[in-house]
């Protein structure tokens, strides 16, 4: 029986760095003072969104998008990867995403949705939505 718990754990630990081995590279490219690595991160960022659901992928490659460091800003693109990152669980993205939409950054403005975003977040005890939804409401 410890032996196949063992295994079992084996195997989720693998499973785990295999994942997370296509984010961790990514970073390690966009991270090094090579310029040219900079597609081999969007590529395995893509490939850790579209075959893994790694919401830390999008959420990175939102950010990739909205950052003049990296390439030309493309907030389109950063929004739909932070949505995505948000639609997998991840508050921050999700606070990203409300945001977008109260300001209309690479979406169109949707007050209603910015507002339902941040409630979501509130009501789960996110003490930053809290606040955002307070100045939200208010403007």
């Amino acid at each position: 029986m410890m032996k196949k718990l063992l295994l079992l754990l084996l195997a989720v630990v693998v499973l785990y760095a295999a994942i997370n081995h296509k984010f961790l590279m990514a970073m390690t490219y966009l991270h090094d003072s090579d310029a040219s690595n900079d597609k081999k991160a969007v590529s395995l960022l893509q490939d850790a969104i579209n075959n893994d659901h790694d919401k830390k992928s999008a959420f990175l490659l939102g950010y990739y998008y909205k950052t003049k460091r990296y390439n030309n800003i493309n907030m389109n693109a950063s929004h739909n990867n932070y949505l995505k990152a948000s639609n997998w669980g991840d508050e921050e993205a999700k606070m990203i995403v409300a945001w977008n939409f109260y300001k209309g950054k690479g979406c169109s403005k949707d007050v209603e949705k910015a507002k339902e975003l941040l409630t979501q977040l509130a009501i789960a005890g996110n003490d930053k939505a809290k606040e955002i939804l307070k100045f939200v409401i208010r403007n």
